[in-house]
């Protein structure tokens, strides 16, 4: 590890970080980027091997840096970089001085394996990166096998969705772009039941829906829901009983509770069953 100073915003790293926040370059140049010493060091701890860390003056008190730096392969290139040239880079308002450029994971549909009390989660075409990082993470907090993005979902490798997810990206996998031939072709073939969230006439209510079986709750976007392909396709269309005056509720906070429920009684339904 040999360590760069950087001074100048006009330095090519620097314009190269810059660029990363277009998913069009994270694509072209096959990596995204990391901000802040907790998230890189989720990463890190996940397995996932930087290849750049870039850490300023005000990075260097953070000793959390040691952790980062034990779990570091020797050949990971580091910078130096003034607090002025990190703030450039950074998208956030307060930045932390550390940052790392990661690779972007390959992931396919087709490595998720599925067992008889498999859960996964579909995000279909939600373009708010909040309610996406925070959707992943809520998956993560109940258990859920693997995340599934269709086309038109916001990137999970954008700075918000990251900082929505607070680290849940690297603890579970997910899989982005996914084409719906693709994927209809995996639920069959892994004989996984498809419950789509929706306030169709014909739904029906959270506590109707057995969790007894390899299973996909699918949220769909923040204006349109579930779009009508993945409805078609879907075995059950389920919604949430609301006694109060609103009309809907945010995907993120819908997915946390369809999320509690299956998790709580695909518990249940494991205890029963080691009786």
């Amino acid at each position: 590890m040999t360590d760069l100073y950087i001074t100048s915003k006009q330095n090519n790293l620097v314009k190269f970080v810059r660029g990363l926040r277009d998913k069009r370059n994270r694509e072209k140049e096959g990596c995204y980027l990391i901000e802040g010493v907790k998230s890189v060091q989720e990463a890190v701890t996940a397995g996932a091997c930087p290849l750049k860390l870039i850490i300023s003056e005000r990075g260097d008190k953070y000793f959390l840096l040691e952790e980062v730096f034990s779990g570091l392969d020797e050949n990971v290139q580091i910078y130096r970089v003034t607090d002025e040239v990190m703030s450039y880079m950074s998208e956030t308002d307060s930045p932390q001085g550390v940052m790392a450029i990661f690779p972007l994971p390959e992931a396919d549909i087709s490595t998720i394996s599925v067992s008889e009390s498999s859960l996964l989660v579909v995000i279909d075409s939600v373009q708010d990166p909040g309610n996406v990082g925070t959707i992943i993470r809520t998956a993560d907090a109940f258990g859920v096998q693997a995340v599934v993005l269709t086309k038109g979902c916001a990137d999970v490798y954008n700075s918000k969705t990251l900082r929505s997810s607070m680290g849940s990206v690297f603890h579970i996998p997910v899989v982005r772009d996914v084409e719906a031939a693709d994927l209809w072709a995996y639920f069959k073939d892994n004989g996984i039941y498809v419950a789509a969230t929706t306030l169709a006439e014909n739904s029906v209510t959270l506590p109707e829906i057995e969790f007894t079986r390899p299973m996909a709750l699918v949220f769909g976007s923040e204006g349109k829901g579930v779009s009508p392909e993945m409805v078609n396709h879907s075995d059950v269309l389920v919604k949430i009983p609301i006694p109060g005056s609103a009309e809907s509720l945010n995907v993120a906070v819908a997915s946390g509770i369809v999320l509690y429920e299956a998790s709580r009684r695909l518990g249940s339904s494991a205890n029963q069953t080691c009786k």
